[in-house]
């Protein structure tokens, strides 16, 4: 265990101990919290004149004072309180709930009845940040009419509709359109990994280096070692990484508590428009742990398989081709509608790593599916592991320069006949 952990603590001790690692990840985080405020930071620089939405408000009065000009006082509040917002008064009659939210000519609508000095007041708004912003205005109001208690407010929401009722067709084109932007990290840090653990096999094998390590510690140990450092150094570049996402929150936060500023960023469109994002986080990081291990076993084996560092950079060929292929999936699936072909890739193992969190983002497989998915993730990286092992244990110390498939044959023959 103690030549072990030496071996895991040499291999991250390369990586991070450079200066290359800590400028490109200096260079990287300026660019992640820039990209993420981006609107924001825009903004600053942009024409002070805010663009007004216009919003087309209807106010019914059925209290027992019909005199008292409630409509065009609650109006006349809205609009001295939300600047950047100009509401209409538009005249309905809507007789059932169900009318309102079937229709797109008013966005407001508000219901008074009872008595006026305490009323009961029922809000209907086709967007949640347009019912937000009405409730203080109206009591405004009503306590201008008389020093009264608090009014009931009965705040409505849209009826739930259709297969997936946690997002919109709008919040679902969104999460297409920016799927494979989500993804892109995922991507390059199992890319990165596994080249840094091909060079370091490499590199030992074709110095020589290999027969004394072998001779000190099994080869079982030195194929764990290196994966486990892969691994670790993987989990501190995403540690890195998510410490500059929520550094990047911070400085979202200081532009929302300006007064000048309307602070906008990616990670609250993001959180706004997915409303299982705690989920879709976890089981993201999940596949990434067990995807990139999976590819990490299948990368130490190709480097021992191979001789020189061109024959490495030949035969993970294929491996990059399933990355390639996996990343592709979270952008033309979504595109082209294929969301039979997204939940049959959501259960395969080498393009689960992705495909799977988008798939349940996106609603084509459930909670009990992407569990599934998980599962036949892990079952697959011990079955690769427990397969790949033994041949690793033989090819680490062969030199032999035949073909790729005959030396694949040749080791798996001789690990296994020794078992």
């Amino acid at each position: 265990m103690k030549k072990f952990r030496f071996l895991v603590g040499f291999g991250l001790k390369k990586r991070i101990a450079k200066k290359s690692f800590i400028i490109s990840n200096l260079i990287i985080g300026i660019l992640i919290i820039g990209i993420i405020n981006l609107p924001s930071i825009i903004s600053v620089f942009s024409d002070d004149t805010d663009e007004v939405e216009d919003i087309n408000i209807s106010i019914i009065n059925q209290t027992n004072d019909n005199e008292y000009p409630l409509a065009s006082n609650v109006i006349q509040t809205l609009n001295t309180s939300q600047e950047n917002y100009n509401f209409m008064s538009k005249n309905s009659d809507f007789t059932d709930e169900d009318e309102f939210w079937n229709q797109e000519e008013l966005d407001v609508l508000i219901v008074f009845n009872g008595d006026l000095k305490q009323p009961n007041v029922i809000v209907y708004a086709l967007e949640e940040s347009h019912r937000d912003m009405l409730l203080t205005p109206i009591q405004l109001v009503l306590y201008d009419y008389q020093d009264i208690g608090y009014a009931n407010y009965d705040i409505k929401t849209p009826p739930v509709t259709g297969e997936d009722p946690g997002m919109s067709e709008e919040d679902r084109a969104f999460i297409d359109g920016i799927g494979s932007l989500l993804f892109l990290p995922v991507f390059f840090l199992v890319i990165m990994a596994t080249q840094f653990l091909g060079v370091d096999i490499i590199e030992e094998k074709s110095s020589k280096a290999i027969e004394t390590i072998i001779a000190s510690v099994p080869a079982k140990t030195h194929f764990l070692s290196k994966i486990a450092a892969s691994l670790s150094f993987l989990l501190i570049q995403s540690s890195v990484l998510i410490g500059f996402g929520l550094l990047a929150v911070i400085v979202s936060n200081v532009f929302a508590s300006s007064s000048n500023i309307e602070g906008i960023s990616l990670f609250a469109e993001l959180a706004n428009r997915i409303p299982n994002w705690g989920g879709l986080l976890t089981f993201s990081l999940l596949f990434m742990f067990f995807g990139t291990l999976l590819f990490l076993i299948l990368a130490a084996l190709l480097a021992a398989i191979s001789t020189t560092q061109e024959d490495y950079q030949q035969f993970q060929a294929p491996l990059i081709f399933l990355l390639l292929g996996s990343y592709y999936l979270t952008i033309f699936l979504p595109i082209l509608g294929a969301d039979g072909l997204l939940k049959v890739f959501a259960y395969i193992p080498f393009f689960s790593m992705m495909v799977a969190p988008l798939a349940f983002v996106t609603g084509n497989i459930s909670l009990l599916g992407i569990i599934i998915s998980l599962l036949i993730t892990i079952f697959t990286v011990g079955l690769v592991l427990y397969i790949i092992a033994p041949v690793y244990r033989v090819a680490i110390l062969s030199y032999d320069h035949t073909k790729f498939f005959k030396r694949i044959k040749f080791y798996m023959k001789k690990a296994f006949s020794k078992n």
